[in-house]
């Protein structure tokens, strides 16, 4: 089995730090030699709507700014709370201005009644995102583009420039109901599994994807299988789950979350937790500290480099 990719989340809740932890951690970490930099959204309809957390897209942008290797993705944006033509513009800057490292990850989102009080229509949410979809790959790929969904319909739409990456950058589904895993399978390019998910729970939603996979007569080799894990690094486990747990129950509205999802403690801990993602399938693991990030992402390497020895 090969090693999996190491990746890690950038800053975004970031309460007791200046901005500028967001470049010095970017620049760290391709430094370091990890293989991506992940952000999650925070638009009404996500999970992380409420917290006082940066935006998720225009970060990739700064991260963009200050390094030159280093992948770059965003899981998941909520679709349908985004007019999509403007999204696919918005995108294709970032992958241009990276020359070409971004990933995009996409999704569904949730009920969210400040959403719909914004003006973001909730309903026929899954109609919404195929169509968005539709049109993001087709603007990328086109010039003066016709679509004529039950949804959105117009003609003659173009954006400039385009993605680096042709004909688009890949996009990622997030999905955990079985509905939505065979979604993925039919339409992705690739998976991630959610930070708010267990690993018990990855392990199935992994099993439910390669049947998909399999329908679609898809290579589960050539399809990326990614797993987002909140992680705190500290010399006992009692120690770094209270620490994680100050952020992240907050972070997501969920008390118990970090007990219930993260994976903390000593390194070798650490290591071993996340092989048993390695072993349910993931290809790349993105590693999210939440609290002392240019501490944790050091602490981070000494995990990275026992889960890639393992």
């Amino acid at each position: 089995m090969p090693a999996p990719r190491i990746s890690v989340g950038l800053p975004q809740y970031v309460p007791d730090e200046s901005a500028p932890i967001v470049t010095r951690y970017a620049a760290l970490a391709e430094e370091l030699g990890f293989a991506g930099l992940w952000t999650v959204d925070t638009v009404p309809g996500a999970g992380t709507s409420r917290a006082p957390a940066l935006d998720g897209v225009h970060l990739l942008t700064a991260a963009a700014a200050v390094t030159g290797e280093i992948g770059l993705g965003v899981s998941v944006i909520v679709l349908p709370a985004r007019n999509p033509a403007r999204l696919a513009g918005e995108l294709a800057t970032i992958d241009r201005l990276s020359d070409g490292r971004l990933t995009v990850g996409v999704g569904i989102g949730r009920d969210d009644p400040v959403a719909e009080s914004l003006g973001l229509s909730a309903d026929r949410r899954v109609r919404r995102f195929r169509e968005g979809l539709a049109i993001m790959r087709a603007v990328w790929a086109q010039d003066d583009v016709s679509f004529g969904g039950e949804l959105y319909r117009f003609s003659d739409v173009s954006i400039e420039p385009k993605p680096t990456q042709r004909p688009g950058p890949p996009v990622w589904f997030g999905a955990g109901t079985e509905p939505a895993l065979r979604r993925a399978a039919r339409l992705g390019d690739g998976w991630m599994g959610s930070g708010p998910s267990s690993s018990a729970a990855f392990a199935e939603q992994v099993r439910l994807l390669e049947d998909a996979l399999r329908q679609e007569d898809r290579d589960r080799d050539g399809f990326p299988i990614a797993k987002r894990v909140f992680m705190a690094v500290e010399d006992t486990e009692a120690r770094a789950r209270d620490r994680l747990a100050a952020r992240l129950d907050g972070f997501y509205g969920a008390p118990g979350l970090t007990e219930r999802v993260a994976i903390c403690g000593p390194p070798a801990a650490c290591a071993e937790g996340l092989a048993e993602l390695v072993g349910a399938g993931a290809h790349e693991l993105v590693l999210n500290p939440l609290y002392d990030h240019l501490r944790q992402l050091e602490a981070l390497t000494e995990v990275a480099a026992l889960v890639r020895a393992a």
